[in-house]
């Protein structure tokens, strides 16, 4: 469903599930190109694009991949900030909503906006030659607008040259070169002038982290208004989005239905963000396209004890042949196959645990983790920290170290539970609904005590809706928030409107702003998890009219000719053309939520009526008498 935005969309106290969903590589080298106003169709299959055609039958290429909406600068915002902030082209706002920039800021990762005939860097105008601010969305923030990390593009060719490329990088070609002025063979003679200087960096390399999207803003604007492959309208059309690099499965097609906002979701998790702008936040990252090395144990940053208990598998396309495991950048172990198992002994102190898999096709794939080596340690394998567990949870931990241990005892919410002679704990216990800490206290011979805390959130599967209130009243578009709590992964979330599908997303809720008639209506939004059980929520609301006012002149004043009619619609509404009839005529219409104009008319009564329409052919109007001397 198409998302408008009228200013800002902020929507607070957004629930997070701790459920796991599959991970994505871990990248310090993350690139997006983004391209304009052409649907997959058009792209796909079409011979006049060999090059990008070519990349998406080696790499990885998004088959079900919809734009959130139609409009250049409110589209590529959903690639940086999740959500469409503004429908004005020509803004040169700051805006101070979350963004991609403000997480690289704060991780302190370095990032540059490379732009094709900008002019020099830090540019803030509209428009120069065949740059376009509108296509440049990550300068619109507070945390970027200063900065001089916009740059002209070929300051791209000096950084590669320098080995000073950033760990996030946007790019945009210009008016011409991304097909928004110029035509699909000049993007594609672009791209294949361009993208292999990048492709040759070394993290594109085997083994590398390297990860570049290739994008398109929305869909063709003639009548490509698709959601997904049942929802025929409302949103910005399909689009054909590459994923490319060392670590993506050689000639994948994905056929998961995915948006803007599950591409961001993915960037934040490759970069190691621990949360993500806007709608990405509830957002499901684009993890099947890659090849996957996943550390079982210990969790990352956890307390450990030597010898160290490392379990690991794989997620690949080929089959693996060996794994390696690498401590502070030193081999320590290897073996054949697709797992490894074991235990390795090392020092006290803070270490940096990879595991390494190389697959039948030369690919070389891994994942890193911190760990701390304690003399003693209590190790939870299950659940992992800030999980949502059932009702009734699993509970795994082992301890060990320099001393031997005689007893392991539970706790929750600081009363203990349990009590077992030895070094592990194997059992269930049930938590009520809500937020629990678990913790697990080992005894060694000594008496000595160690313990590790794991903070759970307890809940059956449940779907949320944050907004609109129960029984709330309120003009279109309705501000749509919604979560879910599932232990098990969630898939996907739909939203159905007097039982017809109106909305759907990847990912365990949503963000946004959504059409909807006036009238009374029910509302449900549906989670649909990887076990293929669905859960629901729902509630009554009602949309009222979007109410328009004619501002002068007055209802049945007395008016001498040319008479200036002035009208307007709420600037949160999603009015986009204004008009105005003169007795049952119209005379007069203007893109925008107001209009203002002067006519000649003749003595006499006449019927004024003013209306606006939103881009669906939905229509609101009032109208009243006046009388002309």
């Amino acid at each position: 469903m198409k998302f408008w935005s009228f200013g800002l969309l902020v929507i607070a106290g957004v629930v997070s599930s701790g459920a796991v969903w599959a991970q994505v590589p871990q990248s310090r080298h993350v690139w997006m190109i983004t391209e304009e106003n052409h649907s997959y169709e058009s792209v796909i299959g079409n011979p006049n694009m060999p090059y990008y055609n070519s990349l998406a039958a080696k790499y990885g290429l998004a088959t079900q991949y919809y734009s959130e909406e139609h409009n250049s600068l409110s589209a590529l915002m959903w690639l940086v900030a999740g959500q469409p902030i503004t429908t004005n082209d020509a803004t040169t706002s700051c805006y101070t909503a979350d963004n991609i920039a403000r997480h690289l800021n704060a991780a302190g990762l370095k990032w540059r906006s490379y732009q094709e005939d900008l002019p020099y860097p830090g540019f803030t105008g509209v428009t120069s030659g065949l740059y376009v601010r509108r296509h440049n969305p990550i300068i619109d923030f507070s945390d970027a607008c200063s900065s001089k990390n916009s740059v002209p593009y070929y300051q791209l060719a000096t950084d590669i040259s320098n080995h000073a490329t950033p760990n996030y990088a946007y790019l945009t070609p210009n008016l011409n070169n991304d097909a928004h002025n110029g035509t699909l063979p000049a993007a594609d003679s672009w791209l294949s002038k361009h993208v292999p200087a990048i492709l040759g960096l070394p993290e594109f390399q085997p083994g590398g982290d390297g990860i570049l999207f290739v994008v398109w803003d929305e869909g063709g604007l003639s009548g490509d208004s698709r959601c997904t492959s049942t929802i025929k309208s409302g949103c910005g059309g399909r689009v054909a989005t590459l994923v490319i690099g060392p670590q993506v499965k050689h000639g994948y097609k994905s056929s998961v239905r995915y948006d803007h906002a599950n591409l961001l979701r993915t960037i934040c998790d490759a970069l190691g963000f621990s949360s993500c702008p806007g709608a990405a936040a509830v957002s499901n990252p684009m993890s099947d396209f890659f090849n996957l090395v996943n550390i079982a144990t210990p969790f990352a940053n956890s307390a450990v004890a030597s010898p160290v208990h490392i379990v690991a598998g794989v997620s690949n396309s080929s089959p693996v042949q060996k794994m390696q495991i690498f401590v502070d950048g030193s081999l320590k172990y290897q073996v054949s196959g697709n797992s490894v198992n074991t235990s390795l002994a090392m020092a006290l102190g803070s270490h940096s645990v990879v595991v390494q898999s190389w697959d039948t096709t030369g690919g070389i794939h891994k994942r890193g983790i911190t760990v701390k080596v304690q003399p003693q340690a209590v190790i939870v394998n299950n659940p992992a920290p800030s999980a949502v567990v059932p009702p009734t949870v699993p509970i795994s931990a082992t301890a060990g170290g320099q001393k031997a241990i005689n007893r392991m005892q539970l706790y929750v919410d600081g009363s203990s539970v349990y009590v077992h002679s030895g070094n592990s704990l194997n059992m269930s216990v049930p938590l009520r609904s809500g937020a629990h800490t678990l913790a697990v206290e080992a005894t060694d011979t000594s008496g000595n005590l160690t313990t590790t805390k794991v903070p759970v959130t307890s809940s059956s599967p449940v779907v949320k809706i944050l907004s609109p209130a129960p029984g709330a009243s309120f003009i279109t578009p309705m501000v749509l928030s919604t979560t879910s709590m599932d232990s098990t992964p969630v898939l996907s979330t739909q939203v159905y409107i007097d039982g017809t599908l109106i909305y759907q997303v990847s990912g365990k809720g949503v963000q946004g702003l959504i059409p909807v008639k006036s009238g009374a209506h029910t509302l449900v939004v549906e989670e649909h998890n990887a076990a293929g059980a669905i859960y629901k929520s729902s509630e009554n609301i009602k949309v009222v009219n979007v109410p328009i006012t004619i501002s002068s002149p007055a209802a049945n004043a007395t008016v001498t000719s040319p008479v200036t009619i002035a009208a307007r619609a709420p600037s949160t509404s999603p009015v986009q053309d204004m008009q105005i009839y003169i007795d049952s005529k119209k005379v007069y219409q203007v893109s925008g939520k107001s209009i203002k104009h002067s006519f000649s008319l003749s003595p006499g009564k006449h019927h004024v009526v003013a209306k606006g329409w939103d881009g669906s052919g939905d229509n609101w109007f009032t109208g009243e008498y006046i009388n002309v001397k």
